[in-house]
């Protein structure tokens, strides 16, 4: 199997990951706030990254350079992009902020020509916009609809922000140093240890809190399969271009509608503008199927 095919299944399989963990976050958020959640999360996933390291460790892999780059994206992603990401799902919800997060491969598209010489073609970009265009029509909001604000689209764009930082320096640092094990750890290991020191800054309001047992049981499986959606992103780094891999990692909300009209109608209302959004992000994601 070619390169960008092995990219494209990766990258699928990150988006299924990540629809499935924004299902158990929107459970969740009842039993603790998003920063008690990444955090939980990280310390539910680091001892198992860190045993899967020494066991599977190979010294050849390891480069300097690409530590440091994995570091930073440690500050970026499982703390800056992950938390505001959470928050994003508090507060509008698994169908919305999901697909405001599809609008991630625009910044790292730019991101990627401008900063590593990547050249993505017509096509690519053609499929960028209509996935962000599928996410401007499920931000649509009529005016009596009160279940959610737009003044907290703003949650989900730091976020990807976060994210597409991350999605930069990950790339970089596998560039150096070509192990996703290496890289996942050494990310989790420097988000956990940013956001502790971080919480010490914060007012006794704002810290997370880890007395829920509740809180614990949804955000630990929560933080192990975002970890396996870390693996996945990883090894579609390895092998593709980031104009690729993004944009396929990004189709989380298909999954995340559809996961969310099953399983959480209590929850969430599916309506017209979503799913006509969701129609647009789904032939994005054709044109990038047909690309590869």
């Amino acid at each position: 199997m070619s390169g960008a095919f092995l990219a494209a299944a990766y990258s699928l399989g990150t988006s299924l990951c990540t629809a499935s963990f924004s299902l158990i976050v929107r459970r969740g958020q009842q039993h603790g706030s998003a920063f008690t959640g990444v955090v939980i999360g990280l310390i539910v996933s680091v001892p198992v990254l860190l045993a899967i390291c020494a066991v599977a460790w190979d010294p050849r892999t390891w480069d300097t350079a690409g530590v440091l780059w994995f570091a930073l994206g440690g500050f970026t992603g499982p703390s800056l992009g992950r938390i505001f990401m959470y928050r994003g799902i508090h507060h509008l919800g698994v169908a919305r902020a999901m697909p405001m997060m599809a609008t991630g491969p625009l910044f790292t598209g730019a991101l990627a020509v401008m900063f590593m010489g990547e050249r993505p073609g017509p096509l690519v970009w053609a499929a960028t916009f209509l996935i962000t265009a599928g996410c401007a029509a499920i931000s649509y909001k009529k005016k009596e609809d009160k279940s959610w604000n737009r003044r907290h689209l703003w949650m989900p764009l730091v976020s990807l922000v976060g994210f597409a930082l991350s999605n930069i320096f990950r790339k970089m640092g596998l560039m150096s140093a070509p192990s996703p094990l290496l890289g996942i750890t050494v990310t989790s290991v420097v988000g956990l240890v940013f956001l502790t020191i971080l919480a010490r800054f914060l007012s006794p309001a704002q810290r997370p809190s880890f007395d829920s047992g509740k809180a614990w049981a949804f955000y630990g499986v929560c933080g192990l399969v975002n970890t396996l959606s870390f693996f996945l992103h990883f090894f579609a780094l390895l092998y593709g271009d980031l104009t690729i891999v993004t944009p396929l990692s990004s189709t989380a909300p298909l999954f995340a509608l559809l996961f969310s009209w099953i399983f959480l109608r209590d929850v969430e209302r599916v309506t017209g503008w979503i799913v006509s959004g969701t129609a647009l992000i789904v032939l994005g994601v054709a044109l990038i199927a047909w690309s590869v």
